[in-house]
């Protein structure tokens, strides 16, 4: 599934986009790391060793994301939870599927796009790290990797069809600018 798809599927069309929502539209099941210990009757300690701020995995053929709410801010929970995203539309947790560098770089670049669509931001006449970083919801550091992405990035078909998803929120937002 392509960053394009999950917008549909998902029903967005304007920033800042809800990992917590979209992954509810996509039929994910979101837990906290305190519900999956006492679901599972797991220590925290069990869970870290897995990951720190969160993972995915399938049950019951449904898609699942553990989500460590403690361990950090807003902007890394969300980007956390829209990385999980990737791993369960990519099809990373297929039992033939392994946790490789690959597919790990393969969800950080997935989440990156669906939180801050450069396509989207290139239309709103953004490219200040600090707009982006409060417009997206992401962390200065990575608004700053996508400022560098909007000044390099040629306009694809698919961006195309996501511009014109986000039509309306191009031109409010280019009304208040």
């Amino acid at each position: 599934m392509t960053v394009n798809e999950v917008y549909v599927k998902a029903g967005i069309s304007s920033l800042p986009i809800s990992p917590e929502e979209t992954a509810k539209r996509l039929g994910i099941k979101l837990v906290s790391y305190k519900t999956m210990t006492e679901i599972y009757e797991i220590s925290l300690r069990e869970l870290y060793s897995k990951s720190r701020f969160g993972f995915s995995y399938r049950e019951d053929g449904r898609f699942v994301i553990a989500v460590n709410e403690n361990s950090c801010g807003e902007r890394r929970r969300r980007f956390t939870i829209a990385h999980e995203i990737a791993h369960c539309v990519l099809g990373h947790l297929s039992h033939a599927a392994e946790n490789t560098v690959e597919n790990e770089r393969e969800a950080d670049r997935f989440a990156a796009e669906l939180l801050a669509p450069v396509c989207v931001l290139r239309e709103c006449g953004v490219s200040d790290s600090d707009e982006i970083s409060r417009l997206c919801g992401i962390s200065k550091a990575a608004a700053e990797i996508c400022q560098k992405r909007i000044l390099r990035a040629d306009t694809t078909e698919n961006d195309r069809e996501i511009v014109e998803r986000f039509g309306g929120f191009i031109s409010r937002y280019r009304e208040r600018s």
